[in-house]
């Protein structure tokens, strides 16, 4: 990257996990970004979006199960035009991002993945975490973003991760955050509002002792300070779509699915 440092199963695919954790970055002013306008909380808003490159997202629905019963999850990619074998990890709510090639997929604990592999697709799992989609015109990768990630820098993990299988700059990259609970809806205590440095305008007042986390501007915010700074949201509240389970509006239950991948 220029200027940014590198600090049912799949029968094709390859999972090499290893990126390390990432420090925390501060934010002493706001970024300049270039969203794609998009409406916020619309129930109405479509669950697939395309990016520049050929590049197809789609966002499962609570009518589709829990997708990460591999047997649903085949059932529902070609429903979204996916024919892509799909890559998935254990998801633990951290930064480490694996990187996907041809081979078999053994288990892999990560929250997000990185490929240069057209003939694959990659998957995180999610109720109100966004999910984080990055395109580079040769490479693609996805990312969990919950709180706790992207407090731990998974936006510049991932990032790390995809210049390495890219020969072009972020300058050059689309994004997409996808679906995830938004911030009038996501009311926190002190442990998030502390966990990090969060960009300016993130983090809203709530009630005593409590704030508002708009999650997907926080996510924006740190890909323009690396450079990447066509990303869009999806427009998609987990907590006020009723097509969507949601853990804040519904407690535990299934998840959904952000897929990527190459028409």
């Amino acid at each position: 990257m220029e200027g940014l440092p590198l600090a049912a199963k799949p029968t094709i695919i390859l999972v090499h996990g290893g990126a390390r954790r990432c420090p925390v970055v501060g934010f002493s002013s706001a970024p300049s970004i270039t969203p794609w306008p998009s409406p916020v909380n619309q129930p109405s808003a479509p669950v697939s979006w395309d990016l520049p490159g050929s590049v197809r997202i789609a966002f499962s629905t609570a009518a589709d199960g829990d997708v990460r019963d591999p047997l649903r999850r085949a059932r529902w990619l070609p429903t979204v035009g996916c024919t892509r074998p799909c890559a998935v990890v254990r998801q633990v709510h951290g930064a480490v991002i694996a990187r996907v090639v041809a081979g078999e997929q053994p288990d892999s604990l990560a929250d997000g993945m990185v490929t240069s592999d057209g003939g694959v697709a990659l998957g995180v799992f999610g109720a109100d975490c966004p999910g984080l989609v990055l395109a580079a015109p040769d490479a693609l990768g996805v990312a969990h973003c919950g709180w706790r990630g992207t407090a731990a820098g998974i936006v510049g993990a991932l990032a790390r991760r995809l210049v390495a299988c890219s020969r072009h700059p972020p300058t050059s990259w689309y994004g997409l955050v996808g679906p995830g609970i938004s911030g009038p809806a996501y009311e926190v205590d002190a442990p998030v509002v502390t966990a990090c440095a969060w960009p300016p305008g993130s983090v809203t007042p709530g009630r005593a002792g409590h704030a508002h986390l708009d999650l997907a501007a926080a996510i924006i915010a740190q890909c323009a300070e690396l450079g990447i700074t066509t990303v869009r949201r999806s427009g998609v509240c987990t907590a006020s779509d009723a097509r969507l389970w949601s853990y804040r509006r519904r407690g535990a239950g299934l998840v959904q699915v952000l897929a990527a991948w190459r028409a």
